[in-house]
């Protein structure tokens, strides 16, 4: 199984100037050690978490592998998204066209439900554990 995180991680920080990724560990301990607002160590840049926000580019490569793996997968699993923003919404077309069985887990109705072989209308934080555990 491959997880892509197409739209980054809380588990990392991203310097806004030097794009110098961390562990998202080693800012919270500076800030616990009384660094209110710790920086890039290495050119002194704001600090974020290592996720898209809105009205930022996805990363190229990362797209690209997740568009890519969507045409090779036997089941897509779309979780807490609405499928509405392209181009990581184009996973679907290209999943389904390569035969691939399509599970969508997300809290509303999402615009790909019609062609989803499971859809379940949860929050993630409820079904994804239960998921995990299952045989």
């Amino acid at each position: 199984m491959n997880v892509l995180e197409v739209h980054g991680t809380i588990h990392r920080t991203c310097c806004w100037g030097c794009k110098d990724r961390k562990p998202m560990v080693d800012a919270l301990a500076r800030v616990i050690a009384g660094d209110v607002d710790p920086k890039c160590e290495l050119c002194g840049g704001i600090l974020k978490s290592d996720t898209i926000l809105f009205g930022q580019p996805l990363e190229p490569d990362v797209i690209g592998r997740a568009l890519t793996a969507s045409e090779e997968c036997d089941v897509l699993l779309a979780v807490g998204t609405s499928l509405s923003v392209y181009p990581a919404a184009n996973a679907v077309p290209r999943a389904k066209a390569a035969g691939a069985a399509l599970i969508i887990v997300n809290g509303q109705p999402t615009e790909m439900d019609d062609r989803a072989d499971v859809v379940i209308n949860a929050g993630i934080s409820e079904v994804l554990p239960r998921l995990c555990q299952s045989p």
